[in-house]
């Protein structure tokens, strides 16, 4: 009994170090996280590299890719925004979401498109309404698709001077893929891979993280704009 019960101790204490360095590693994960977002994300090139030795013993290295199409989730109400500058009259931003499709059973979501251009040294707005089923609320219906999971497209005409859209989930919250083959979308979002190992314990972590751009408030959407004094 004697034999057994200290067994059982050690055994414990070993899995209690082995947890123990596990936490330890993934903070040196989240640590090259915080390392690579505390940097001048505009670097020139499409990624970047670092490493830290701040930790004793744990190696930890991180990158920093662009991504120039944007992959999210959109809760109901609230917007996201896609860069669109450089864009040229007849260029297309297209728009696939939703990842089901049955209308009669499902809340298929709706978008909201907010686009933001520059009018003569003014900022004005135009909307377009994309929908996913036909609610009998004027939206444009989007095209059925089946496609690396979407099951809604909409091709969103954009014009010279554009240089934003926010789109805005409705009706439900919806995964959405926003990309062009028009012309060469500016970064949308910053992908971040940070890895710490320590070599004596065989314990490694990933940590992944996406830095998505700047963006003003959903409330934003329906703000009104005007090059002279508003006259109620």
């Amino acid at each position: 009994m004697g034999l057994s019960a200290a067994s059982r101790t050690t055994q414990e204490a070993l899995l209690s170090g082995k947890e123990s360095e596990s936490v330890r590693v993934f903070n040196a994960a989240e640590q090259g996280v915080e390392e690579a977002l505390s940097g001048d994300l505009a670097f020139v090139g499409n990624s970047l590299e670092g490493s830290i030795d701040t930790v004793s013993g744990i190696n930890i290295d991180y990158s920093v890719n662009k991504v120039s199409s944007l992959q999210t989730r959109i809760f109901e109400g609230i917007s996201v925004g896609v860069d669109v500058t450089g864009v040229q009259d007849g260029d297309n931003l297209r728009i696939d979401w939703s990842n089901v499709s049955d209308c009669d059973t499902e809340n298929v979501a709706s978008l909201v498109a907010s686009i933001y251009y520059d009018d003569a040294g003014v900022t004005r707005a135009r909307y377009s309404a994309l929908g996913g089923c036909d609610k009998s609320d004027g939206f444009d219906l989007g095209t059925v698709i089946d496609e690396n999971g979407y099951r809604r497209r909409y091709d969103l005409p954009l014009q010279t001077d554009d240089f934003l859209v926010q789109l805005k989930s409705v009706y439900s919250d919806t995964y959405i893929n926003v990309s062009s083959s028009d012309f060469t979308m500016p970064v949308q979002y910053y992908s971040i891979r940070s890895e710490a190992e320590n070599p004596d314990s065989n314990e490694a972590r990933v940590v992944e993280v996406n830095r998505t751009l700047q963006t003003a408030p959903s409330i934003l959407d329906y703000a009104v704009y005007s090059g002279n004094s508003l006259v109620k």
